[in-house]
């Protein structure tokens, strides 16, 4: 049975949504194929890969493995300073290290519901040159102003303006090792971390340049996409060369992408699992529930909420999760 490797990185407490991001892929697998999912991290407890182990084993066709990275970890104190960023982000650019065993891999975030098969993504650009695959900038979001002037240069600026989301990714692992990408990658993260706004994002969209190739919208489709469509207000990124050149066009391949999405990704800062003001939202909670996973998550939401006690009283906030798991309205909670 022709294998499909694919790796996360996260933390510890990021279980819960690796558990449920584990079970909505599964459930998706063609069973044609035998689904090898890798964790890179360097401080997940044994009872976390146990659990998450077990939950991977409800799938025949589907195994885990928990690679320690601690000894591919040399950038030092880097990537500790970036808003939701973990550190674990840097593994992705070492991937070609990593797995020797493989030509090719997928890599995606945990923060995600999968509601389609990814086994065709795997097998695209089969004779293509490129280092790595994804899917292209889509709608205007004024993230350019990100990228200040005495920063980045106006040709920096331009790879920027074109970068791949990094949430779902296809690494062609052999091009990268002959062409000696990883040195390179591993430096410019190392010697540039401090002015990107989207470290291994800008790292991998300033070093590969054209070498890239475009997914189909469907493998990431944002949930703060669905709000502007939904009120007729959506504007495609004006710079990019990768949607069609039409707005019928655009708007078409749009619409498709959020009906039938392969993968929905909760950008930001703000989950399902730590507030309630997050499109699609609904989304992740059906799948944690499908998954059994309600009572892990229950275990691990006063972590999740410390970050939003400011915003939320403690109670109101339990109440709230209460009535969305047992589908009670709100209101006769109060």
């Amino acid at each position: 049975m022709k294998q499909i490797p694919i790796f996360f990185t996260f933390d510890r407490y990021y279980a819960v949504p690796a558990a449920v991001a584990f079970y909505s892929l599964l459930r998706h697998a063609a069973p044609l194929y035998q689904y090898k999912l890798y964790v890179l991290h360097t401080s997940i407890p044994q009872a976390i890969q146990k659990r998450l182990t077990r939950l991977v084993k409800r799938f025949p066709n589907a195994d885990l493995q928990f690679v320690d990275v601690s000894h591919f970890d040399g950038q030092g104190d880097i990537g500790q300073g970036k808003s939701h960023f973990s550190k674990e982000i840097y593994y992705k650019l070492i991937a070609a290290e990593i797995f020797p065993q493989y030509d090719r891999i997928l890599c995606s975030d945990v923060d995600v519901v999968f509601t389609g098969d990814i086994s065709p993504s795997y097998f695209l650009f089969p004779d293509e040159d490129f280092y790595y695959a994804g899917v292209g900038q889509v709608l205007e979001s004024g993230r350019m102003k990100a990228y200040a002037d005495d920063l980045f240069s106006p040709q920096e600026k331009q790879a920027l303006e074109q970068e791949i989301m990094a949430g779902y990714l296809l690494f062609n692992l052999k091009t990268i090792r002959r062409d000696g990408m990883l040195e390179r990658l591993t430096d410019f993260y190392r010697r540039n971390y401090h002015r990107l706004p989207l470290p291994e994002q800008d790292c991998l969209a300033l070093c590969c340049g054209p070498r890239v190739r475009h997914l189909p919208m469907e493998y990431v489709v944002c949930n703060t996409y669905y709000k502007p469509f939904s009120r007729g207000d959506v504007h495609f990124v004006s710079t990019s060369r990768w949607l069609p050149e039409g707005e019928a066009e655009r708007l078409a391949m749009f619409t498709r992408a959020l009906a039938r999405p392969v993968q929905v990704h909760y950008v930001g800062p703000l989950k399902p699992w730590n507030s309630l003001q997050v499109p699609k939202r609904g989304l992740w909670f059906a799948c944690l529930r499908e998954a059994g996973l309600t009572a892990s998550y229950l275990r691990m939401l006063p972590a999740f909420i410390r970050q939003r006690l400011g915003r939320y009283s403690l109670r109101r906030f339990f109440t709230k999760i209460y009535c969305k798991l047992t589908h009670q309205p709100y209101g006769n909670n109060r």
